[in-house]
């Protein structure tokens, strides 16, 4: 077995490899902050850490500190969530609820290089629980209701009502596209696409997609607004539809059994590979088939998930017949491309979305993994790098 503060790859000569013996993980008692949120950057080059004493970012590539940890940064106070805009020195923060300086209703753009507040945003009606950053928008998230502002001359372009705001009912992504679900219509997805031209919102295309799922569990967008992903309540059935024709494009099923499904990624440069995070850290790949143009039909929905496992609606295939198709091999279950477990209690996880065969994950301890899955053999999944993050 492996030393835990072992590289067992080289690292590339232009990389700084960190000092493991100096490493201390935040679980530590000598750490001296607590990590309240992880979020990237658009491009996936950087880290930031919303801690109990400002933020702290870091290059994705080393988890080298990638700003100075000042005297000014630390007394910003309790960060419930913080993010760089691409590489620049502005991080937009949320303030917790316990935070002396800042109210949790309060949206905050802090420059790095200059170390002060330089613009704000407050919702007088409700209280601020998340936001996310694109290219052109940023999404201010209250439990109701979306407020869109444009990045660049911070106005309001949009207010979504009646949106149900769990992570995994809406997703975004860095090229403005936004998909959420209404609390009053749970079976219709909803759709935008903010066009912009010279960085300034120029129209909002709008779609809407109707699920075959009367309740969903999650659902998630491709990188670049092709692709959406939702999940059954019982997590075993997946859809994937094709947002440009709004039509089914993949069905499927992962089998007779409920399953709480975590997190989903698509890759990036080839959107045909499904990173599915499921209940007790257990994941699966699958690959999936490029340029096929056709329309699909649902596959998965002769089962029924209120008799799980014993029968479906299809006549004739309950009884002794169901019962041989929930422990033998079905012809409808998919072959996952690769699989595997994730180790400890995860505090971020991501699908390196640049190399399309990489997984990254942090655990609470604060190790970080880096696990690379070859695309030519089924089921060959290794680890690459394992560190302590410092």
């Amino acid at each position: 077995m492996e030393d835990e503060n072992e590289i067992n790859i080289e690292n590339s000569k232009d990389q700084e490899t960190p000092d493991l013996s100096k490493l201390t993980p935040w679980n530590s008692s000598e750490y001296p902050v607590q990590v309240n949120s992880i979020r990237y950057n658009q491009d996936f080059s950087l880290l930031t850490l919303g801690t109990s004493k400002g933020y702290k970012i870091f290059l994705t590539s080393n988890l080298l500190p990638a700003h100075d940890d000042s005297e000014v940064i630390k007394n910003l106070g309790d960060i419930s969530i913080a993010m760089v805009y691409f590489k620049s020195s502005l991080v937009f923060f949320l303030p917790s609820r316990y935070n002396e300086t800042f109210t949790n209703s309060e949206l905050i753009i802090f420059d790095d290089f200059y170390q002060k507040k330089i613009a704000s945003f407050k919702d007088k009606s409700e209280e601020l629980i998340n936001f996310f950053l694109s290219k052109n928008i940023v999404l201010m998230i209250t439990l109701s209701r979306i407020i869109v502002v444009e990045l660049y001359t911070f106005k309001i372009i949009d207010i979504i009502d009646n949106v149900n705001t769990m992570n995994k009912l809406m997703s975004f992504n860095f090229y403005d596209f936004l998909v959420y679900v209404k609390l009053s219509d749970k079976k219709k997805i909803y759709i935008k696409y903010y066009q912009n031209e010279n960085h300034k919102i120029k129209s909002v295309i709008k779609k809407k997609i109707s699920s075959n799922f009367e309740f969903m569990q999650n659902l998630s967008l491709s990188p670049y607004g092709n692709y959406l992903c939702t999940v059954s309540i019982f997590g075993n059935k997946i859809h994937i539809y094709d947002i440009k024709f709004e039509k089914l494009k993949f069905c499927i099923y992962l089998g007779p059994n409920i399953l709480v499904i975590e997190k989903i990624f698509f890759s990036e440069k080839k959107p045909n590979y499904l990173f599915i995070l499921k209940n007790e850290n257990k994941f699966n790949i699958y690959k999936l088939p490029l340029n096929d143009p056709n329309e699909k039909e649902c596959t998965c929905d002769k089962y029924d998930d209120s008799k799980i496992g014993t029968e479906n609606k299809k006549e004739g295939m309950g009884g002794i017949f169901g019962y041989f198709r929930k422990f033998s091999k079905n012809k409808d279950v998919w072959d996952s491309h690769a699989s595997g477990e994730l180790s400890g209690e995860i505090e971020f996880v991501d699908f390196d979305r640049n190399k399309n065969k990489d997984i990254i994950y942090i655990n609470k301890k604060g190790e970080f993994f880096h696990y690379h899955f070859n695309k030519m053999r089924t089921g060959n999944l290794l680890p690459k790098i394992k560190v302590q993050w410092v």
